[in-house]
């Protein structure tokens, strides 16, 4: 992912109300995978998820890419690929202990892990905004990890949370990765590398836990289906596709303030599907976080 400045010209919402919707796909993920979750396992879900990816954007890369660009691609992809195989690792393990709600929320911190790694690893300036933002998002997170007493939703473990904020730190290096290398490379042929990185190492994960279903083997029920193809089509083919080409006419300012609406997603989907339930500390700092996201945004 590449923060690129805005193009010249009379600015356009198009781009925007794009980002925007897949933001709000992205969001809902975190509902497709939890219900996945009650019938695969974690690393069954990525499996599939990303070689159906990987199979849809593969004419394209063979249509549009070259060999030679494929080889320029395959050393950053496999750098850029690891991070975002231990974020999606990490993350599809922490589900099963946390609420879709709950995941989203601490997806949010990924902004803010890219400002304080784009800050020690880059040197990139970071002002006086920018460090509340990131004193905010670190309170938020401390809320959001506080015991729960929602009711009867869904319990939120520590073990669980602490894989989610692992898989968040993982994502922030995966986008700090792709800034690095991304403006040197052809899109298509190194989103390629990623996923196929991504789809390797699930499938080795796979064949070392040897389990395909959470209790012997999986119920291929149309729900199922649907859940599979929502996460692999729309929040990571499509997802990818559309992010590649309409946020680099977006400022980055834009960029991070559209981001912070992910918590929203997730937590609007986990309630209105899953019937999640936070309780008063954990949206406290979720929201806590989500202004941390806006403060940051304006540090310019």
């Amino acid at each position: 992912m590449v923060l690129a400045p805005m193009s010249k010209g009379a600015p356009s919402l198009v781009p925007h109300a794009l980002l925007l919707l897949m933001i709000a796909i992205w969001g809902g993920s975190y509902v497709a995978s939890k219900a996945a979750l009650d019938s695969l396992a974690p690393f069954a879900v990525i499996v599939l998820r990303f070689w159906l990816a990987l199979l849809c954007l593969l004419p394209f890369t063979l249509r549009r890419g070259s060999a030679a660009e494929l080889r320029a691609a395959v050393v950053p992809g496999l750098w850029t690929g690891s991070a975002l195989a231990v974020g999606y690792l990490l993350q599809t393990v922490g589900m099963g202990e946390t609420s879709a709600s709950m995941g989203g929320f601490l997806a949010g911190l990924i902004p803010l892990l890219v400002a304080l790694g784009g800050w020690l690893v880059f040197h990139a300036k970071l002002g006086r905004l920018g460090m509340f933002g990131l004193v905010l998002g670190l309170c938020g997170m401390i809320l959001l990890a506080w015991p729960s007493d929602a009711g009867d939703g869904p319990r939120d473990s520590l073990r669980g949370v602490l894989l989610q904020i692992g898989s968040s730190t993982s994502y922030a290096a995966h986008i700090l990765l792709l800034s690095r290398f991304g403006r040197q490379l052809a899109p298509t042929a190194f989103c390629s590398v990623q996923l196929l990185v991504v789809a390797i190492t699930a499938t080795v994960a796979l064949a070392i836990d040897g389990r395909v279903g959470t209790a012997g083997d999986p119920q291929w029920t149309s729900a199922l289906l649907l859940q599979v193809a929502y996460l692999a089509f729309f929040a990571t083919a499509l997802g990818i596709a559309v992010q590649s080409v309409v946020q680099p006419k977006i400022a980055p300012m834009h960029v991070a303030l559209l981001f912070a609406t992910q918590p929203l997603f997730a937590a609007l989907a986990g309630w209105s599907m899953l019937g999640d339930a936070m309780g008063a500390m954990q949206l406290v700092g979720g929201a806590t976080i989500v202004v941390g996201i806006v403060v940051t945004a304006f540090d310019r």
